[in-house]
């Protein structure tokens, strides 16, 4: 059979059995979440192992991890040889740690009962139109995660190597002459130190919550960027730091609704010089019924979000049209991130 593909029955792929395997694609997420979360792939690192010598390294169950890796193998995470060991597949690479593009600690957030728990509530989220994760847990998202610090850890590594891995690609599609760039909703700062890498006579600023800006400190020292770049704690509703060249924020319109999304926005429209510009970095929707990403990442902040959505292009010219920007243009990337440029308008005396 085809390595990732739905298996073909009797020679053929059928509606009914490519429906079926999307149905049950809530148990292929869970047992790649279950491999990330044991850490399979890092173990076959050095050659197939036997699924007892899986188990002796990570504390699982021998015949219940072999029928686990038998699933998988069977959708190409995964390949058993003719001696009933197990190794590495194009697939299963990406769950290693040190992969040069690691999907492990993303694949481990999938399956955590955060997300997997109001997964299971978007019956709710799509009669009520509201999100199903206050549904479930009996407050927003980030309010969860600021009294769970387990399940922050691993929703800021899963957003920390996904943001990793598409910062060389953002970087290279944009020239970042500016002198000071503000960074609002920077998270731990991965973007922003690899910008600064990039364009050594830049400064920057990071705008973040307090807590996460306490741990973007850290990051930033690290890159030994210290003295180019201050971390701001603070709340983009009520202001953002002001005379930045450039205001740039990655992944922070979609998960608001319209309204609170020009807030953020026409902060910065109150800090931002005339001659300053904003690039906002979120996917782009396209119409049409191709297979889309974003798509899918809709209908996630359909279910965590009073309001997030992932927008189209006009969508997004109408919210800048609203905080005092006109949209410059749009910069396509390989990446499923698109640079959305905008310049403030000047307002009328």
């Amino acid at each position: 059979m085809s390595r990732g593909k739905v298996p073909r029955q009797d020679g053929n792929t059928s509606a009914t059995m490519t429906l079926l395997y999307m149905a049950a694609g809530g148990w292929i997420g869970q047992a790649v979440h279950v491999a990330a979360k044991l850490g399979i792939a890092d173990v076959l690192e050095g050659g197939p192992k036997t699924p007892s010598e899986i188990a002796t390294v990570t504390g699982a169950h021998p015949e219940a991890l072999h029928r686990l890796l038998r699933m998988l193998a069977g959708l190409g995470v995964f390949a058993e040889d003719t001696e009933g060991r197990f190794g590495l597949t194009p697939l299963a690479d990406g769950l290693r740690s040190t992969a040069p593009v690691s999907l492990r600690a993303f694949a481990v957030m999938l399956g955590d009962e955060m997300l997997w728990r109001p997964w299971g509530e978007l019956l709710h989220a799509v009669q009520t139109g509201e999100a199903a994760f206050p549904y479930v847990f009996g407050a927003g998202l980030y309010d969860y995660l600021s009294t769970h610090p387990e399940a922050a850890a691993i929703f800021d590594a899963a957003i920390t190597d996904r943001a990793r891995q598409e910062n060389k690609v953002v970087v290279d599609a944009y020239d970042w002459w500016p002198d000071t760039i503000v960074d609002v909703g920077g998270g731990q700062g991965s973007l922003l130190t690899a910008i600064l890498a990039h364009a050594p006579n830049a400064r920057g600023v990071l705008f973040e919550t307090p807590h996460v800006a306490e741990s973007a400190k850290t990051m930033i020292e690290r890159a030994g960027l210290a003295t180019r770049c201050s971390v701001v704690g603070g709340d983009f509703f009520r202001s953002v730091p002001a005379r930045g060249d450039l205001y740039l924020m990655r992944r922070v319109m979609h998960g608001w609704g319209d309204q609170d999304a020009i807030a953020i926005l026409r902060n910065c429209r109150k800090a931002i010089g005339q001659n300053g510009r904003l690039l906002i970095i979120e996917h782009i929707l396209a119409p049409g019924n191709a297979p889309s990403w974003g798509k899918m990442l809709d209908v996630q902040q359909l279910v965590l979000t009073n309001g997030g959505r992932e927008r189209s292009e006009e969508e997004y010219a109408s919210l800048l049209t609203a905080a005092g920007f006109k949209l410059r243009r749009v910069i396509l990337t390989s990446s499923t991130a698109s640079l959305i440029e905008a310049f403030p308008v000047a307002e009328s005396s």
